[in-house]
């Protein structure tokens, strides 16, 4: 991480303090207001943090600020923004919750994003109800890549595949059939799964 300057410092202090306190990140406006300093300085220092790689930011999504662990510099934490179904398609719930923490070796380049798994239609992609999916935001993919998709207001976790006049969304487990449709938008490309254990 190359050098900050005094007010930088301060500055990702107060995002390690906000963050820890609220479990989840300031808007750009907290910032301004805490240093009662305009809307676009605070944007500009929030940037120059980013690029100095001490901090990982989502410009399509608000409150996404995560820090980068300084002590290893080796991984990175990526927002979850609720929920996608493994299963029928659900309602999107853009909510932030909080954040996993992903090795950068998995990451690579691009903006990420996590949802928590519902439902058990990828269980034969090793997929399981309660894990987090990770993905790598494109709107683009190749046949037979795990991706979410968006169908009008609901999305779904599903493996994709471009027909001649039509997409089909494959599920991975028997018990689901595919979904074919002709009005899709791919959010992402999946990356990794974490899951945890009691």
């Amino acid at each position: 991480m190359k050098g900050l300057t005094k007010r930088q410092e301060e500055i990702l202090e107060y995002l390690k303090i906000f963050i820890s306190d609220n479990k989840y990140p300031p808007a750009i406006r907290d910032v301004a207001s805490h240093f009662k300093i305009s809307v676009k300085g605070a944007y500009d220092h929030i940037k120059a943090l980013e690029k100095k790689n001490a901090i990982t930011c989502n410009n399509n999504t608000s409150r996404s600020i995560g820090i980068v662990n300084n002590n290893e510099d080796s991984s990175s934490q990526v927002p979850i923004l609720g929920k996608i179904a493994a299963g029928g398609p659900i309602l999107i719930e853009e909510n932030f919750e909080g954040f996993v923490t992903i090795s950068k070796d998995l990451l690579k380049t691009g903006d990420h994003f996590a949802l928590n798994v519902v439902g058990d239609s990828m269980i034969n992609a090793g997929i399981l109800p309660g894990d987090i999916a990770v993905f790598k935001q494109q709107s683009t993919a190749n046949n037979g890549t795990i991706v979410a998709a968006m169908l009008e207001d609901s999305v779904t976790l599903k493996r994709f595949y471009k027909e001649s006049n039509r997409v089909k969304l494959k599920a991975e487990n028997e018990s689901y059939s595919p979904i074919y449709t002709q009005n899709v938008s791919i959010l992402g490309k999946l990356v990794t799964i974490v899951r945890t254990y009691d």
